[in-house]
């Protein structure tokens, strides 16, 4: 394992703008995702802080993170275990986005202010140019786009369901498909644009596409996990 972090005391990261909690997150995540940490292997917040030579704090908050997001369980209601992280899931996941989204990028058509169009235009075309893009600001930017569409359709429960099925999947960033960044940026534009304008099927088509897309690279990766 690359060292990422010193120690406690120390808390540094070699040219990273990360905390350890995020760094911990990555980690974990990393070695559920190559099979290290296979589906019902057990999680003690001891053994991972030992691993990763960090306190147990960080290791705490990243397993809060984790359960969250539904990739790790709870039985017996204390011990934790690792979720069974599989293409199918993660297609039926996305797949139930896909039907909420697109239903949400065609009733949001006309519905979002210029000004908001343009905050997101620019945080877009800002993410593109940074030197170094951290996961953290991809989300950001990610979170932006789809939660402005999302919060312009006027539906609380809707917008709710978007987001929580978006941090379930999350975990895929351009940290792990890095290929995606440009063509995602690209697509974010052309469906900011859509939404602006008066074409409600041309808004959902693109959704659709923009999510068949992330679809793709998602199953690219996790078939890339299993056959290395």
């Amino acid at each position: 394992m690359t060292s990422a972090a010193t120690d406690t005391r120390g808390a540094d990261f070699a040219a990273t703008d990360v905390t350890l909690s995020e760094y911990a997150y990555g980690q974990i995540l990393d070695h559920m995702l190559n099979g290290r940490l296979p589906a019902g292997s057990v999680l003690q917040e001891r053994r991972l802080a030992e691993m990763l030579s960090i306190s147990r704090t960080p290791v705490r908050e990243a397993l809060g993170r984790l359960e969250t997001e539904q990739l790790i369980t709870r039985r017996q209601g204390r011990m934790l275990y690792v979720a069974d992280v599989t293409v199918e899931n993660y297609v039926n996941l996305l797949d139930l986005r896909r039907i909420l989204e697109m239903e949400a990028a065609a009733r949001a058509t006309g519905r979002v202010s210029a000004e908001d169009a343009a905050a997101v235009e620019k945080a877009i075309d800002d993410l593109v140019h940074v030197t170094e893009i951290t996961p953290a600001h991809h989300w950001a930017v990610d979170e932006m786009v789809h939660g402005t569409i999302a919060d312009a359709v006027g539906n609380p429960l809707l917008t709710a369901s978007i987001r929580d099925l978006r941090r379930r999947t999350h975990l895929f960033n351009t940290a792990r498909i890095p290929n995606r960044l440009l063509p995602g940026a690209s697509e974010h534009i052309e469906l900011i644009h859509a939404v602006m304008g008066d074409d409600p099927e041309r808004s959902r088509r693109l959704m659709g596409l923009h999510l068949d897309n992330v679809r793709d690279a998602i199953i690219d990766f996790l078939l890339g996990r299993r056959r290395s």
